[in-house]
């Protein structure tokens, strides 16, 4: 199954009402439209707002109809949800595909925490117009923050199943609750970055990633290290090997 069909089974199977804002498309060509108006959508919401998207707009860029659109979606906000969907389908793949290389080439705890936070950053990035929507339409679209909910659930219990493997292996005091506690933090910020962006570090602030791996590694009591480094202990580590 490639990444896109994997996102739309995702999408359907999800526990939400977000599985039931959209009509199932069984032919490979009706799969790949209803992709590309999901992912024009997203786009747009990147670009703007949920009451200033124009279905006009995304039918054009998705290559479809108005007439095809309403085939697929209810409306407007059943569309969204949908969208939010895919999303975190994708982010959920790409989040296994992250932790599997990192442990594959045995990756230390400062660098499995520095790629997290640059994964995590990026994932908040890449999806600001979603967060925006979502939290804007919370109470008037019930169901517009849980996925974003299910998210950070699945994603910190998969955070914390990688980090104490290697807090164990350290002797560092850690649990469960700690590296989740660490996680609400770093959500809260980056949340408040794409809604109010107080500054002084913003979202796009190419230090963001920095900080964050750093408020990580010192929450957790894990000893700071350069990124610099990390090639060079994984090279001396491999040369100790024996053949």
């Amino acid at each position: 199954m490639n990444d896109s069909n994997m996102f739309l089974e995702g999408l359907w199977a999800a526990d939400g009402s977000g599985a039931g804002a959209v009509r199932p498309a069984q032919q490979a060509r009706s799969r790949a439209k209803l992709i590309r108006l999901l992912q024009a959508g997203r786009n747009a919401l990147q670009a703007g707002s949920l009451e200033e998207m124009k279905i006009s707009e995304i039918v054009r860029e998705a290559g479809t109809s108005v007439g095809a659109f309403y085939g697929r979606f209810e409306n407007k906000e059943g569309f969204f949800l949908a969208i939010q969907e895919m999303a975190i389908a994708e982010i959920d793949v790409n989040m296994v595909d992250l932790f599997d290389g990192l442990n594959a080439r045995q990756a230390s705890l400062p660098e499995l925490l520095y790629k997290l936070s640059a994964f995590w950053v990026s994932l908040y990035r890449d999806n600001r117009g979603l967060y925006r929507a979502a939290f804007k339409h919370a109470s008037t679209l019930p169901d517009a923050w849980t996925p974003f909910k299910r998210l950070g659930y699945r994603g910190s219990a998969q955070i914390a199943e990688n980090v104490l493997s290697r807090t164990e292996e350290l002797g560092i005091e850690c649990d469960e609750h700690r590296v989740k506690t660490a996680m609400q933090f770093v959500n809260g910020l980056l949340v408040n970055s794409i809604i109010n962006d107080p500054g002084p570090v913003r979202l796009d602030s190419p230090e963001m990633e920095t900080h964050v791996a750093r408020f990580l590694c010192t929450f957790l009591g894990v000893e700071h290290i350069e990124p610099s480094s990390f090639d060079r202990n994984r090279n001396a580590k491999s040369k100790r090997r024996p053949a």
